[in-house]
């Protein structure tokens, strides 16, 4: 099950749960109806809209290198015999 089916799944028991008290509160049926679809439709745009700026923003590029002065080898310390 991947991660938006599982999305889906809450969002679906959600809205089960939303009916269901909306119903015992005595609430109509076409009322629950409507803002359930309203609720959708905001959704649906909204998923419509990130996919879109996901889309618009272009990859990043790397960086280019910065050129290093490579520093001159130390002299090397030689041991004199005592």
């Amino acid at each position: 099950m991947t991660n938006e089916e599982r999305k889906r799944k809450k969002a679906v028991k959600k809205i089960e749960i939303a009916v269901r008290k909306a119903v015992n509160k005595g609430v109509s049926k076409e009322v629950v109806e409507d803002t359930v679809g309203q609720a959708i439709g905001k959704a649906t745009e909204k998923v419509a809209a990130t996919k879109a700026a996901v889309k618009k923003t272009p990859a990043k590029k790397a960086p280019a290198k910065k050129a290093v002065a490579k520093k001159a080898p130390a002299k090397k310390a030689v041991a004199k015999p005592i």
